[in-house]
């Protein structure tokens, strides 16, 4: 198994244990939003973007619809099309990978801003009813991606279609291989897009920013769903912490294995970029000439290419009797094994092709 294969089933299967571990405290925490949906009537919706304040009638729509979205993000995990890019099984292979990754930008960035303003690590969220603090986490992780990706991705992948005059409905609902070229203006602009909505502090803004720019490569790479379902895991893996707080080893294990999952991650991109500036220096060091005097081995060595019989023939064939069989003389001159002719080493041969065009191809 070599290094790449190795990374990726160790980051699917740690991922299997983060996903575990939103699924429970997502689920684990249900009956307490259902119990507290009374007092999430008047939650601010900037807690999701929305800059709303939540009415009873948009409660309901929102749990609903939240719900319905989260649980949809698990289909592509179990169900396959190649029409849709979020359900295109093979983007499994390298997802988890990318999730990963992910993982150790929240991770780490946090713990970097954390540093600067230590009052970023106390969210008033914390201190709500479980009930309250479910919803917050279930809508900020579902607005997120709709918000700050659907959008604006939806509108630049219809220009670029419709501007290269590949607008179809099967390439919009599978854009990556169209729009690849164009990737890092698809992770910048709703990136920048995130941050003038929100209006947040310096520290939170940075967040925000590193958050939906990785989110949105998920979102062009691997399909809407699965962006989702990565905006859904690091949510409810933070609402873990924070539910189950005054649980030390609860709280101890679950910080333990985040940044476990966040150093996978951050040395994942470290192999893509290594592996990656190898094959460029190895295709750099095949293509160029030696520099410096230096010798280009890589461009000495070269694989022995077996010459087919008849062409044998048309390059080195006696010009008297046709014969390929020569003995070599000290001067490196060729003397014919059957009829004793003589070849000087500089010798091309033209009169093998003009005899070849003539009596037709002789085999050897």
């Amino acid at each position: 198994m070599d290094e790449l294969n190795l990374i990726n089933r160790l980051n699917r299967g740690i991922s299997y244990i983060g996903i575990a571990i939103a699924v429970l405290g997502f689920f684990f925490t249900i009956p307490f939003l259902i119990k507290d949906i009374n007092s999430i009537i008047g939650v601010s919706g900037s807690y999701f973007y929305l800059h709303i304040t939540v009415t009873s009638n948009l409660a309901y729509i929102f749990l609903i619809s939240g719900i319905i979205i989260v649980l949809a993000s698990f289909t592509p995990f179990i169900y396959n099309s190649t029409k849709f890019a979020s359900f295109d099984i093979k983007n499994n292979e390298y997802y988890f990978s990318a999730l990963a990754v992910y993982m150790a930008l929240l991770v780490f960035s946090s713990v970097i801003i954390e540093v600067f303003d230590p009052s970023i690590a106390v969210s008033p969220v914390s201190k709500m009813p479980l009930g309250e603090q479910n919803f917050i986490y279930l809508m900020s992780s579902v607005f997120q991606v709709l918000i700050f990706e659907f959008i604006p991705i939806t509108i630049l992948i219809a220009i670029i279609l419709l501007a290269t005059k590949k607008f179809k409905f099967s390439s919009f609902l599978n854009p990556y291989g169209h729009v690849k070229e164009y990737l890092i203006v698809f992770m910048i602009l709703p990136a920048a897009v995130a941050v003038l909505i929100t209006n947040y502090n310096i520290y939170d803004s940075i967040l925000i920013y590193l958050s939906t720019l990785a989110l949105s490569f998920i979102y062009i790479r691997y399909g809407l769903l699965r962006s989702v379902f990565a905006s859904f895991v690091s949510s409810f893996i933070e609402f873990a912490l924070t539910a189950f707080a005054d649980n030390v080893i609860v709280s101890s294990i679950t910080s333990v294995f985040i940044f476990i999952w966040a150093f996978l991650g951050l040395y994942t991109v470290t192999f893509y970029i290594v592996d990656r500036n190898r094959k460029a220096s190895r295709e750099r060091d095949t293509d160029e000439p030696a520099q410096s005097g230096e010798p280009n081995t890589a461009a000495k060595i070269q694989p022995r290419i077996k010459t087919p019989p008849d062409e044998l023939w048309i390059r080195s064939a006696c010009p008297n009797c046709g014969n390929v069989e020569y003995r070599i003389g000290p001067d490196m001159s060729l003397e014919c094994t059957k009829c004793g002719q003589k070849l000087d080493k500089d010798y091309t041969g033209p009169y093998n092709i003009i005899i070849n065009n003539i009596i037709g191809r002789r085999q050897p």
